[in-house]
C-alpha cells in the first residue's frame, strides 16, 4: 500500500494535491450544517471503492442512518456492509437509554466508558487484521463531551493516533461540530493533538444575502503540501463536488439586484 492517501474528492484534492500521509489523524471541524457529514461519507465512500475497509464510530447517530446515507449518494452501503467493507461501532443506541440491536453494527458499546471505545476499535482492528489500508471515522467527539472531561478526549485522540494511525497506518479522522462558544473553544485546544485539520463553513458575507455558500479550508496536514485558503464547495447528490463559479456568479448578481430593488422601494417608502 502506499504511504499516502488521496481524498479523490476535487475540494479536498485542491486543498491537498498530494493526499496525506496514511499514518495520519485528521480533525474536521465546523457547525452543524456545513456539509461535514457529506464530507466524512465521501471519503469512507473512496475509500471502500478502492476496496479498503471503514470502521465507521456511529455516536451522533445510528449505524442505519451512515448506511442511508450512503445509498442517499446512490453508493452501495449495503452491499459496502455486506461484503465486510464497511464495519460500524454502535455507539449510538446505548447512550439513547434503549438499546436496540441494528441490522448493520458488529459491536455495540457504552460511550460513558472510553476505555470500553478505545478497546473495541483496537480489537476490531485485529479482528479484520487491518494494517497499512483502511479508514477509521469518529463520528462525533461531542457525544463524548458530554460525559467525559477533555483530559480523557486527549487520551482518546493520543491512543488513537500512536495506536491506529502511527502503529498501523491507518488512516483516521475524528469529527466535531463547533456550533458554541464552548466546542470552537475546545477545537482551538485539542486541535494540536492531529496531524491535520480540516474546517468546514459557510461563507458570512454570502450568507448575508441569502447564499448558504459551503467552503472547507485544510488548516494543516503533517507530512504534505497545501494551498491554505477557503475552498467552495457544493453536497450535490452524486456527492461532493466543486461549485459552478459561473452559476455562482450569477446567482450572486441576481440576489444584489433584488436586494437593490427591495432598498429602492424601501427608499420610496
Amino acid at each position: 500500500m502506499s504511504l499516502r492517501v488521496t481524498f479523490g474528492i476535487e475540494p479536498l484534492d485542491i486543498g491537498a494535491p498530494e493526499g496525506a500521509l496514511r499514518s495520519s489523524t485528521l480533525l474536521v471541524a465546523g457547525e452543524s450544517g456545513t456539509g461535514k457529514s457529506a464530507l466524512i461519507a465521501h471519503i469512507a465512500a473512496n475509500f471502500m471503492f478502492r476496496g479498503e475497509r471503514c470502521i465507521y464510530i456511529a455516536l451522533d447517530d445510528s449505524p442505519e442512518s451512515f448506511v442511508e446515507q450512503l445509498e442517499s449518494f446512490s453508493w452501495p452501503g449495503r452491499d459496502f456492509y455486506s461484503k465486510g467493507l464497511l464495519y460500524i461501532i454502535d455507539g449510538y443506541t446505548y447512550s439513547t437509554g434503549r438499546h436496540v440491536v441494528s441490522n448493520y453494527s458488529k459491536k455495540s458499546i457504552n460511550v460513558q466508558k472510553i476505555d470500553e471505545l478505545v478497546y473495541s476499535i483496537l480489537s476490531s482492528i485485529d479482528e479484520l487484521r487491518l494494517e497499512n489500508s483502511g479508514v477509521l471515522i469518529i463520528d462525533s467527539l461531542n457525544d463524548l463531551f458530554y460525559f467525559h472531561d477533555i483530559p480523557k478526549i486527549v487520551m482518546l485522540v493520543k491512543s488513537i493516533r500512536a495506536h491506529v494511525s502511527k502503529l498501523r497506518k491507518i488512516f483516521s479522522i475524528m469529527v466535531l461540530h463547533t456550533d458554541t462558544d464552548e466546542m470552537v473553544s475546545i477545537e482551538r485546544n485539542i486541535e494540536h493533538l492531529f496531524d491535520g485539520v480540516i474546517y468546514t463553513r459557510i461563507n458570512e458575507d454570502l450568507r448575508k444575502i441569502g447564499i448558504p455558500l459551503k467552503e472547507l479550508l485544510i488548516k494543516k496536514l503533517r507530512g504534505a503540501p497545501t494551498n491554505p485558503f477557503w475552498i467552495p464547495y457544493a453536497v450535490t447528490s452524486r456527492g461532493v463536488f466543486p461549485v459552478d463559479m459561473d452559476k455562482l456568479v450569477r446567482l450572486i448578481k441576481s440576489k444584489l439586484d433584488e436586494h437593490g430593488r427591495l432598498t429602492r422601494v424601501e427608499g420610496g417608502n
